[in-house]
Formats: C-alpha cells, structure tokens, sequence
C-alpha cells in the first residue's frame, strides 16, 4: 500500500477526538457550526458536527496546513447530497470569515462536486493545479477515514493514498 507521509495512518478512532487536537478556536466557528448542524445525525451514529469535527481532527493529526484543516471542518457546510442545510447566515462571506479565502475555496469546490466527487477528485476533471487537487484528495481521504465503519471505502482510500502519494511527489520534485 503507497502510504503518503501519514495521510494512511489509521490508528486513530473516528469517534473520539484525539487530546492533542486543538479545538477550532474553541470558539465562534464551534458554535456556528453546532447550531448550523444541531438537528443532523451522521449515518445514525454521531452528530453531523461530530463528523466535521473528525474530518478536522484527522487533517490536524497529519500536521496538514491550518487552511486544509479549516476546509475539512466546514467541507459540508453547503449542504451534500444528503444533508440540506437551510439558513441564510450560510454565505461564501459568512464562511470566508470563518476560514479563510483558500480553505473556504476547497469547502467551495467539494460542495460543487456532489455526484460522483471521489472520480471527479482523483481524475482531477476539472484541472486544478497541483496544490488545489492534493488538498482536495487530503479532504477526500479524510472525510472516507470518518467513515470507514459506516460503510466500505477500503478501494477508495487505498486510490487516494496512491494519488495522494502522487501529488506530493510532484509538488516536492
């Protein structure tokens, strides 16, 4: 298995948070995105924002840049296939102001990529340069990791650890 830095280390549980993980600021983005979320279960077994917050938790234990973090813990902010939110207070502004140009930017794209987003990421269909497709693949991976126990995305990570791998080469070299 091609295992880019630490992006396939798995000895983590997606259902509790790791203690060295700080906290999103503790904070406004907390609370925002709790009461965004409140009403939401994940798959049955945990808070839509629990979900969020593992997504995050998971980028910030590969010591992944702060604006990739951020984009992971408001990568649904926008709503999925499955889950809808309904509030005004969600603007490209509203979030930008949260997280950041770029980081808001990803959370963006991954919201516009609903039907099939996982070829759509790995093939890199819309051409994105090389930092823009890695931290896509990164928040991809991430949000397979939370639920990997919920349903079988085995295939799906092992083909973006090996894009993942792939990426990273190219942006060193």
């Amino acid at each position: 298995m091609a295992t880019p830095r630490k992006i396939a280390g798995e000895n983590q549980t997606s259902s509790s948070s790791s203690s060295n993980v700080p906290n999103p600021e503790g904070d406004q983005r907390q609370a925002f995105l709790k009461e965004l979320t409140s009403a939401d279960e994940y798959h049955g077994e945990k808070s839509f924002y629990q979900h969020l917050f593992n997504v995050y938790s998971y980028l910030k234990s590969q010591s992944l840049p702060d604006e990739v973090c951020d984009a992971g813990l408001f990568h649904s902010v926008y709503g999925t296939e499955f889950y809808h939110f309904q509030s005004a207070t969600i603007t490209r502004d509203v979030v930008r102001g949260y997280i950041g140009e770029y980081a808001e930017e990803l959370a963006h794209i991954f919201y516009r990529l609903r039907k099939d987003r996982f070829a759509s990421i790995v093939n890199n269909t819309p051409r994105w340069g090389v930092r823009q497709h890695l931290d896509l693949c990164r928040l991809e991976y991430a949000n397979f990791w939370d639920g990997k126990e919920d349903r079988n995305v085995q295939d799906q990570m092992e083909i973006l650890s090996q894009t993942i791998a792939r990426l990273e080469s190219r942006k060193l070299g």
